[in-house]
C-alpha cells in the first residue's frame, strides 16, 4: 500500500492540476483528473448547474471557450484527508474570469470581469474508472462563498475570512495551492 505522504502528493497534483486547467480552459489537462467514463464523474458547478461525467464538463467549458478568458485561481487548502482508497479536499478561493465574447463568438466592446468568491469540496477514489489503482476525482461541488468582510451569522468580525486569511480554519493554517511547476515548465 502506499504511504500516506505519497497519496497526498498525489491528490494535491491533481488539485493543482485541476484548477491550473481551469486557466485559459486547458481540457486536455482537465480530463486527466478524473475518470472517463461517463457514469463516473459528477460536479456540482459553480454556475450551479450539475454535470455527469467527464465529457459533459468538456462540453461546458468548449462553450465557455467562445465567450470566455478564464484566469488562475488564488486557491488555499483547507484541509486535505486521505483514509484508504477514499480522500478529499476542501479548498476557497478566488477566480477571476471575463466574458469577452457574446454567445455568436463575437467580440464584446470590453471584456466584462466575472470574480467568484469560491469554496470546493472534491472527492478522490484510487480507482481510475476502468478498474486500476490510480488516483482520481470523483466529486467535484463548487459555490459561491460570501464576501471575505462578511461577518457570519452568530459570530464576530475576527470570524470573517479577511481576518481568518483565506484557507485557514480556527484550528489549522491553510495551503496557497502552488502552481510554479507549470510557470517553471516542470509538468
Amino acid at each position: 500500500m502506499d504511504d500516506l505522504a505519497s497519496d497526498e502528493q498525489q491528490i494535491l497534483r491533481l488539485h493543482r492540476d485541476w484548477y491550473y486547467s481551469n486557466f485559459d480552459i486547458n481540457i486536455p489537462l482537465m480530463r486527466t483528473v478524473f475518470p472517463p467514463g461517463k457514469r463516473d464523474f459528477i460536479m456540482f458547478n459553480l454556475n450551479d448547474h450539475p454535470y455527469f461525467g467527464v465529457d459533459d464538463l468538456a462540453n461546458l467549458w468548449s462553450f465557455y471557450a467562445r465567450t470566455d478568458r478564464w484566469g488562475l485561481c488564488e486557491d488555499h487548502v483547507m484541509r486535505l484527508d486521505v483514509s484508504g482508497d477514499m480522500a478529499y479536499v476542501i479548498s476557497e478561493g478566488v477566480y477571476p474570469s471575463w466574458i469577452v465574447r457574446d454567445d455568436d463568438g463575437s467580440p464584446l466592446p470590453e471584456e466584462i470581469p466575472v470574480v467568484f468568491n469560491y469554496r470546493s469540496t472534491e472527492v478522490y477514489k484510487r480507482d481510475d474508472g476502468e478498474g486500476r489503482p490510480e488516483w482520481k476525482m470523483w466529486h467535484f461541488h463548487c459555490s459561491t462563498r460570501p464576501a471575505d468582510d462578511e461577518v457570519p451569522p452568530a459570530k464576530t468580525g475576527n470570524d470573517t475570512a479577511e481576518a481568518r486569511g483565506l484557507g485557514n480554519t480556527p484550528y489549522s493554517t491553510g495551503m496557497r495551492t502552488d502552481y510554479s511547476a507549470y510557470i517553471d515548465g516542470r509538468d
